[in-house]
């Protein structure tokens, strides 16, 4: 994890309230921060790192979602899903104290599911078949693992 990521992890994990800030040396509250793009390769949205939005939404999840049912599977609020999307495409700050956890879940399956050709890839998904099909548990998880 880079140190600006390390230092938003930390930052999320201490603080109840969480704006992103993005890590930019001498202004607390930039006015635009990275734009998280939809719709394109992973590799193009993520070239040296997560997005620092993007990274805040995660965060916020892993911190809210373990004590929440049905996080993945209950829909957002439409009109608040679009709002954040609108706000993450624009570079702007956004205070996610200001939306639920369903709707991030929402927005952030959303970004997923647009990413073309997934997540792994086409060549990536093949290769997990392969390694589900594998009869020894322990080669299984060393070829997940890298």
């Amino acid at each position: 994890m880079s140190s600006w990521a390390q230092r938003m992890h930390r930052r999320a994990a201490t603080f109840g309230s969480v704006v992103t800030s993005c890590g930019h040396p001498g202004t607390p509250y930039p006015h635009r921060l990275e734009k998280v793009k939809f719709g394109v390769p992973l590799e193009e949205v993520c070239k040296n790192d997560i997005p620092g939005p993007l990274l805040v939404l995660i965060l916020k999840l892993n911190k809210e979602a373990p004590c929440r049912k049905d996080v993945f599977r209950a829909p957002g609020n439409q009109g608040a899903m679009k709002k954040l999307i609108h706000f993450l495409q624009q570079g702007r700050l956004v205070n996610v104290d200001n939306y639920s956890v369903y709707t991030i879940a929402s927005v952030l399956k959303k970004f997923l599911r647009k990413i073309p050709g997934g997540v792994f890839g086409r060549e990536g998904e093949a290769e997990l078949f392969q390694i589900v099909d594998l009869d020894d548990e322990v080669q299984q998880q060393e070829k997940i693992h890298r």
